[in-house]
């Protein structure tokens, strides 16, 4: 039986997975850096829009919470491979 995964395939996905954390951190970021700047904003579809964006920056934490927890053992399934590899038979 023969494990048909590489260690270098799964750096790959953790170094891809690293890049939508910072993506997803950089739209919650800017999403923020709108509100402030419609914080003079005082009428009644000013206060929706708000909170819409509020909720929406809200909703990327979950997922980055979730993709931050998969790297490290995403790392830990390379370096199984990378043992694994090294065996010979």
């Amino acid at each position: 039986m023969a494990v048909k995964a590489s260690p270098e395939a799964i750096r790959a996905m953790k170094k891809d997975i690293s890049n939508t954390i910072k993506d997803i951190q950089n739209i919650s970021a800017g999403i923020k850096q709108g509100l402030s700047a419609t914080s003079s904003w005082d009428d009644e579809k000013a206060a929706q829009f708000n909170s819409l964006m509020q909720q929406i920056a809200k909703l990327t934490v979950a997922p980055v919470e979730t993709l931050t927890a998969a790297l490290p053992k995403l790392e830990k399934l390379a370096q199984s491979l990378d043992q694994y590899n090294r065996v010979k038979f």
